[in-house]
């Protein structure tokens, strides 16, 4: 069975639960951190990349942090406060992933 690109409707409900739980953490495990809304936008970044590799048969590098870091440094988001952009890439990837391939 291939990969088949789940709609916008799997990926905003996905996003949605990564970004709660990523909060979530964060409130009870960041000693006041608050996130920079950061992540969203990286989540919708990795899931668009993971879906346009994976539609046209390729897979998504097993490295998702090198990925996320060179997709950040080609989107501007390449700056040392943008790990949380990243981080929403690799779960956007990783959730494209799983959501085309069930």
């Amino acid at each position: 069975m291939g990969f088949n690109a789940p709609d916008h409707d799997t990926m905003a409900k996905l996003r949605d639960e990564a970004e709660t739980n990523h909060k979530a953490y964060w409130a009870e495990n960041g000693n006041g951190y608050q996130p920079t809304g950061k992540y969203f936008p990286g989540f919708e970044s990795g899931w668009a990349d993971a879906v346009n590799a994976l539609s046209s048969g390729n897979d998504i590098p097993d490295d998702l942090t090198s990925w996320a870091k060179q997709r950040a440094q080609e989107t501007g988001h390449g700056n040392e406060d943008d790990w949380e952009w990243e981080h929403g890439f690799k779960s956007g990837a990783e959730a494209a992933k799983l959501a085309g391939f069930n």
